[in-house]
């Protein structure tokens, strides 16, 4: 008998998006240029998570504006994020993290 995966809700994905934004380091997620970087539940899209095999849902990509006046290590800063995806979502095996951009504090951030 096989064991199911649990599947990624809207909920866990936000849980996700609360806990890496609330790392220091971090000013915001991406939505990626034109808003393809997204997790699509019925009427909503989770912005700068995505999952680029469709069906894992153990596999996670996360796209992060980071904020450079906080002083830290970008490998560092990746361990980190690679650390709270797995704490929220303990499901998850995989988790790349893209450095999408960078601004000068979480207030400069781009509306984008």
């Amino acid at each position: 008998m096989s064991q199911q995966t649990p599947q990624l809700t809207a909920e866990a994905a936000r849980a996700i998006v609360e806990a890496v934004t609330g790392l220091r380091g971090v000013a915001k997620l991406s939505p990626g240029r034109f808003g393809e970087v997204a997790l699509l539940f019925p009427g909503e899209r989770i912005h700068g998570i995505s999952r680029p095999s469709p069906r894992d849902d153990t596999y996670l990509e996360l796209h992060v504006v980071v904020d450079v006046s906080s002083g830290v290590v970008l490998a560092e800063l990746g361990d980190a994020i690679r650390d709270t995806v797995r704490s929220t979502w303990p499901t998850a095996r995989t988790v790349d993290v893209v450095f999408a951009d960078a601004v000068d504090s979480p207030a400069a951030s781009p509306q984008n």
